[in-house]
């Protein structure tokens, strides 16, 4: 079942017959049938009976909700708009329709009009999680990944125990890494730091000579990172050339006087039997 439908079937209250609280009487039965049309997926008659409950007067916020709802599972998002704008001058309190703006917004390919009025809808009703994580996802496809990360903190904050909204913060940590690291290349493709994270991915795949050899670089691109010496001073240990490694940490001391890792690392070289 669409996100969006589950919004509208969200606002009715579970019974035998679904009421309509918002709705004259003698139109919630005819709207409680739309519904469940929509819901079977018989789009056709879910929106013809929407229309109808407009030609008789029932011209209100939710019915015009559902029919742009009906209009976005056609895939005919901008009528979809229509009416949800419609809606908003109906009713400009009911946060539901920006959220489902929003949702036409982004098929359309409009993710900042998209972002902006899912906004509305977090301000409007904050505890929502449907409605913030509609707006990460939104914050995702403007690449801009620290508004992303704050929804699924709140996200988090609203669910601690939801392993998916977890997931996707730590994704969305990644992707602004992954994002921080394509802008240095951009802005300086010599750049220390980046021949220090390409040395970072070479170390997790365990291509140790690779590895040594993206640090390298790095030190030389910037001798002054202690970090680039820390890393090579473990890479050598590795390798087992004790007085390359010797010789890194020794320089990674020279930059952070009594560093605890550093030192640790000295003695490890210091402790160990082999050398090339």
């Amino acid at each position: 079942m669409p996100l969006t439908l589950l919004l509208l079937l969200a606002l009715v209250p579970a019974g035998d017959k679904v009421k309509i609280p918002d709705l004259p009487p003698q139109i919630r039965e005819q709207f409680a049938r739309g519904l469940e049309a929509q819901s079977a997926g018989n789009l056709d008659e879910a929106e013809r009976l929407f229309k109808a409950l407009l030609e008789q007067g029932g011209k209100a916020a939710p019915v015009y909700n559902a029919l742009g709802n009906v209009y976005q599972m056609k895939g005919e998002h901008k009528q979809a708009l229509a009416a949800f704008d419609v809606a908003q001058r109906l009713d400009p309190k009911d946060p539901v329709h920006h959220s489902l703006a929003g949702v036409s917004l982004l098929a359309l390919g409009r993710p900042r009009e998209a972002t902006r009025a899912l906004k509305q809808a977090v301000q409007m009703q904050p505890e929502s999680v449907v409605f913030h994580e509609q707006l990460a996802w939104a914050y995702i496809r403007l690449e801009d990944f620290p508004g992303a990360i704050r929804q699924f903190v709140k996200l988090l904050e609203l669910q601690p125990d939801n392993p998916e909204f977890r997931y996707q913060l730590g994704h969305a940590y990644l992707d602004y890494s992954l994002s921080c690291f394509r802008k240095i290349k951009e802005a300086d493709a010599g750049s220390a730091r980046l021949h220090q994270e390409m040395g970072d991915q070479y170390l997790v795949q365990g291509k140790l000579d690779r590895a040594i050899e993206s640090y390298e670089q790095a030190a030389v691109a910037d001798p002054s990172i202690p970090e680039v010496h820390f890393l090579l001073g473990q890479c050598y240990l590795r390798q087992g050339d004790k007085e390359k490694a010797m010789k890194a940490v020794d320089q990674a001391l020279v930059l952070t006087p009594g560093s605890p890792p550093a030192l640790a690392l000295r003695r490890s070289i210091l402790g160990s039997g082999t050398n090339r």
